[in-house]
C-alpha cells in the first residue's frame, strides 16, 4: 500500500497522467498525431486517415485587365477541404474528399471518390471520381504546388476531376504509368461517350536531393456532332478572384466530330535548386474547322534555406518541402507562360496572353504555409479586355492536416 502511495505521489508530483489501458480486438493499433490523425494496424492491412486544407487568399489589382481597367481588392477562402482515405484487407484502397461552400460563386462538391485495388502485380486498378492522369503541375496538390495558382493552359485542356473514370495504372522507383476511359460528354440520346487517354513518367535520376523527370499525357474524344460541344477560351490568367479574359469571341462548336490533347513534361532538381516546364496542345475539329490552343510555361524556384522538394517517382508528382529549421522553409520562384488560341471559325483569329509571375513561400512548418506572388500579365489583342496589360499581387495563408 505505502509502494502504491508512492508511486501515485511521485505521479502527481511528475505531472504524469495515469491513464486506462485500450485495447483492440484485432491487432496493434499505430496512430499518427503530427498534425494530422491517422490510425493504422501494424501489419497496414487497415488503415484511417484524416486530412484536409484551408487557403485563404487577398489578390489587389492595380488598373488590370482582369478587372475591366479598374483596380480592385478582392479576397476568398479558396479552398475548404476534408477527406477520409484508407485502406482495407491491404489490397483495396478508397477516399472521399469534399469540398465545402467556398467564395466567388462556388459550391459543395465532391472532388474525390474512388476506388482502388492493388492486388495484381501488373497495375492497379482505380475506379471512381479522380484527377485524370494530364500535366505535372496539374497532378501535383495545390497544397505543393510552388506558384499560388497552377498555369493557365490547365483551363483550356481537359484536365482536372472526372465522374465515371477506370484506369490501369502503375510504377516503381523511376517511373509511372496510367491509361484509362475518362467520362466524356453525352451523345444526342444521353448515352455516356467516353474520352481515351494516358500518361507516362520516366526518371533517369530519381535520388532524394538529385531528380531528372521526363513526362508525356494525350487524351482523345468521342464527340457526338449532333450535340453541341462548349469550347470556352476565358481564363483568369493566375488571378483567381478576377474577372475572366476572353481570348477568342466565338461560342460553341457545335459541329464538332474530334478533340484531341497533347502534352509534354520536364523538370530537372537538384538539391534547393528546381527547374520545371511543360507544353500543350488541344484541338477541335470538324470537316472544315478547327479551333487549336497551345501553351507552355517554364518555371525555376530556389529553396534559400537548402530544402529540396519532394518527389514521387511512383506517381511522377513533386511533393511537400519539409522544413528542416526552426524558423521553417524559404522559397523564391519565377515562372514565364503563354498561351495562344487560334480560331478558323473567327477569320484565323489568333489571340494570346504572357503571364510572369515572380514570388516568395514560407513554409513556417509543415502544416502552415504563408504565399506572396506578384504576376504581370498581357494579351496580344485590346478586344473588348480593357487594359491590355496590368498587374496584380496575391498572397495566400494555407494551413494543412
Amino acid at each position: 500500500m505505502k509502494r502504491k502511495l508512492l508511486a501515485l505521489s511521485i505521479a502527481a508530483l511528475s505531472g504524469t497522467a495515469v491513464a486506462g489501458t485500450v485495447t483492440t480486438a484485432g491487432d496493434d493499433l499505430i496512430i499518427g498525431s503530427k498534425g494530422d490523425l491517422s490510425i493504422s494496424t501494424a501489419d497496414g492491412d487497415f488503415s484511417f486517415d484524416i486530412d484536409g486544407r484551408l487557403m485563404w487568399d487577398n489578390d489587389y489589382f492595380d488598373n488590370i485587365h482582369h478587372a475591366t481597367g479598374k483596380d480592385a481588392h478582392k479576397s476568398e477562402l479558396r479552398r475548404s477541404r476534408l477527406a477520409v482515405k484508407g485502406t482495407v484487407y491491404g489490397d483495396w484502397h478508397y477516399k472521399l474528399q469534399y469540398t465545402f461552400n467556398v467564395d466567388n460563386g462556388g459550391k459543395n462538391q465532391l472532388e474525390d471518390a474512388y476506388i482502388k485495388y492493388s492486388g495484381w502485380d501488373v497495375a492497379d486498378v482505380t475506379v471512381g471520381k479522380y484527377k485524370v492522369p494530364f500535366g505535372l503541375e496539374e497532378l501535383t496538390s495545390s497544397k505543393y504546388i510552388s506558384t499560388i495558382e497552377r498555369s493557365a493552359m490547365f483551363e483550356f485542356v481537359m484536365a482536372g476531376r472526372n465522374h465515371q473514370n477506370i484506369q490501369l495504372s502503375s510504377g516503381g522507383d523511376n517511373y509511372s504509368w496510367a491509361v484509362g476511359l475518362y467520362e466524356g460528354s453525352a451523345d444526342e440520346d444521353g448515352s455516356e461517350l467516353h474520352n481515351f487517354g494516358g500518361r507516362a513518367t520516366f526518371a533517369p535520376i530519381a535520388q532524394k536531393d538529385n531528380v531528372v523527370h521526363l513526362g508525356a499525357a494525350f487524351i482523345r474524344s468521342e464527340i457526338d456532332r449532333d450535340v453541341p460541344v462548349t469550347v470556352e477560351f476565358d481564363q483568369r490568367l493566375a488571378v483567381h478572384t478576377a474577372n475572366k479574359v476572353l481570348l477568342t469571341s466565338a461560342g460553341d462548336f457545335t459541329t464538332a466530330n474530334e478533340q484531341s490533347q497533347y502534352g509534354l513534361e520536364a523538370a530537372w532538381m537538384s538539391g534547393p535548386f528546381s527547374v520545371q516546364g511543360e507544353y500543350v496542345s488541344a484541338s477541335w475539329e470538324d470537316d472544315t474547322n478547327e479551333v487549336e490552343y497551345s501553351g507552355y510555361y517554364i518555371q525555376g524556384a530556389w529553396t534559400l534555406t537548402g530544402e529540396s522538394r519532394g518527389y514521387k517517382a511512383k506517381k511522377g508528382v513533386f511533393d511537400k518541402i519539409k522544413p528542416q529549421g526552426v524558423n521553417g522553409a524559404v522559397e523564391l520562384v519565377a515562372k514565364f507562360e503563354q498561351g495562344e488560341v487560334d480560331d478558323d471559325r473567327t477569320g484565323a483569329v489568333e489571340n494570346g496572353f504572357d503571364n510572369i509571375t515572380v514570388g516568395v513561400n514560407w513554409y513556417v512548418n509543415k502544416n502552415v504555409r504563408l504565399s506572396a506572388n506578384y504576376i504581370t500579365t498581357s494579351l496580344d489583342e485590346d478586344d473588348a479586355n480593357g487594359e491590355d496589360k496590368g498587374n496584380a499581387f496575391s498572397t495566400r495563408l494555407q494551413l494543412i492536416w
